[in-house]
């Protein structure tokens, strides 16, 4: 059976056997994105989705954003008091410097289409949203600062 990864698109050859009459997670090879695959029975073959099919350019900029969240919370988790206190101070952005940077480093290795020109405005909302709790910290921050 032929089975196509829902976020990139990229398909794949599944032995049916392979699945054992049971749904199982597939992770895709090409985006690493997790998605669940229904065994094909005989009288059931699959039917025509109805739903619209999803710009990929759309779908990337919401797994972007997504991935900008996670780091923007791991960064609040793993240096909650520094981050507390640096809000209050208003020096977030100069106090987590280095976790900014490899945070956009690591953000910008996954989507380099989405890190050029405008892109950059995903991150800054996510760091903005969670790690500055909604404040203005990070209106004027830049990767290179």
């Amino acid at each position: 059976m032929v089975v196509t990864c829902p976020s990139c698109g990229k398909s794949y050859q599944i032995a049916a056997e392979k699945l054992g009459g049971k749904a199982k997670r597939i992770r895709c090879r090409n985006c690493a994105e997790v998605f669940i695959v229904q065994p094909e029975t005989p009288g059931n073959a699959p039917e025509p989705s109805t739903e619209p099919v999803q710009d990929p350019g759309r779908q990337t900029d919401e797994r972007a954003a997504r991935f900008a969240r996670v780091l923007a919370s791991d960064m609040l988790v793993y240096n909650q008091d520094m981050v507390e206190k640096a809000r209050m101070d208003g020096n977030l952005a100069t106090v987590m410097a280095g976790d900014l940077k490899r945070s956009w480093d690591l953000w910008k290795s996954r989507f380099p289409e989405a890190a050029q020109g405008e892109g950059i405005e995903t991150f800054r909302d996510a760091l903005r949203k969670i790690l500055a709790a909604g404040g203005p910290d990070f209106d004027g921050w830049t990767p290179e600062d």
